[in-house]
């Protein structure tokens, strides 16, 4: 018999740092679930005439069950059922319950419940197996430092962004975001202190936007802020000042013995889609000016993209 998901899922805490699955591992298992259960009861109706399943997603910990999938084929007998669990993690499993047709039909199913369990388990291996792509999948597109989307996602799914937009007829901004002084943390501190940083300024960029907008480590101490859906430009800087502002007062620990600090600053150079840029390319560009320019004024500075308003920049 095929590997259980139990065991699975067993093997895999064993060899891992965290120990157990996190609530949003849980959640994009049962979301790949969700999209296969189909093929289950499709197996099922096939090879064991089953008619009628009911499966349900349990926490336990929270004592909490969410029917995920359920058939409606006729009338069935609540006593006349079989089931069957796959634990997912710890505390969280999957209930299989099928409905029997009939007392005939259970005595049936009972004979063949090894093979049942088999069929389960089958399953439950090939969406564990599907599950794993998709996590691979998505690690490639994220920052391991800030757990931001990274610039291979931007440039993936930014084309569907910008056509949304243009056929709407509504403004995206881009904020592109540096960390003033970053390089003097690492030459004061280490890349560690540096890295606390970066995952001070991501977190208050994810909280601070709309969970519409995308926030993205570009490279090194820069970000990018795609606000979709911009009304003006005034929208946009209101939203810059707010990031400067709230990050002016963030405080990173440096040391847990001393209780020691530090406070550090952004600049953000902002430009507007379709009025300063048509494609990823020109973003990119007049974002990253934008920037420099902003960076030129000094700290906790923004600049807006203006063509006339650029200074020449010494690329070299």
């Amino acid at each position: 018999m095929i590997n259980s998901f139990k065991q699975i899922i067993e093997d895999k805490q064993k060899d891992s740092s965290h120990g157990d699955f996190s609530i949003n591992e849980d959640k994009k298992i049962i979301k790949v679930f969700k999209e296969s259960l189909k093929y289950l009861a499709i197996s099922l109706h096939n090879t064991y005439e089953v008619e009628n399943i009911k499966i349900e997603f349990c926490d336990i910990t929270n004592n909490y069950n969410d029917c995920i999938y359920e058939t409606e084929n006729g009338i069935f007998e609540e006593s006349l059922k079989l089931q069957y669990f796959v634990e997912l993690s710890q505390n969280v499993k999957i209930n299989y319950i099928i409905f029997c047709n009939n007392t005939q039909h259970l005595s049936k199913l009972e004979k063949n419940y090894e093979g049942l369990i088999t069929t389960f388990d089958i399953i439950s291996q090939t969406l564990y197996n599907k599950y794993l792509e998709d996590c691979i999948k998505e690690l490639s597109l994220k920052d391991q430092i800030t757990g931001l989307y990274n610039r291979k996602y931007l440039e993936t799914y930014l084309d569907n962004i910008l056509a949304l937009s243009r056929r709407e007829n509504k403004k995206v901004a881009f904020l592109k975001i540096g960390i003033d002084k970053f390089k003097a943390v690492i030459d004061e501190f280490d890349y560690k202190i540096g890295d606390k940083v970066l995952i001070a300024l991501a977190k208050l960029l994810k909280h601070t936007v709309r969970s519409s907008d995308i926030v993205v480590r570009v490279d090194g101490d820069e970000f990018l802020v795609v606000l979709q859906n911009i009304g003006n430009e005034e929208n946009a800087i209101m939203i810059a000042e707010k990031l400067i502002t709230l990050f002016g007062e963030e405080k990173v620990l440096v040391n847990e013995n001393t209780n020691q600090t530090l406070m550090k600053t952004i600049c953000i150079g902002i430009s507007l889609f379709p009025d300063n840029a048509e494609n990823i390319d020109e973003i990119l560009r007049t974002s990253d000016n934008a920037l420099y320019e902003a960076r030129n004024q000094g700290r906790s500075k923004y600049f807006v993209f203006n063509d006339t308003q650029m200074h020449t920049i010494d690329l070299f």
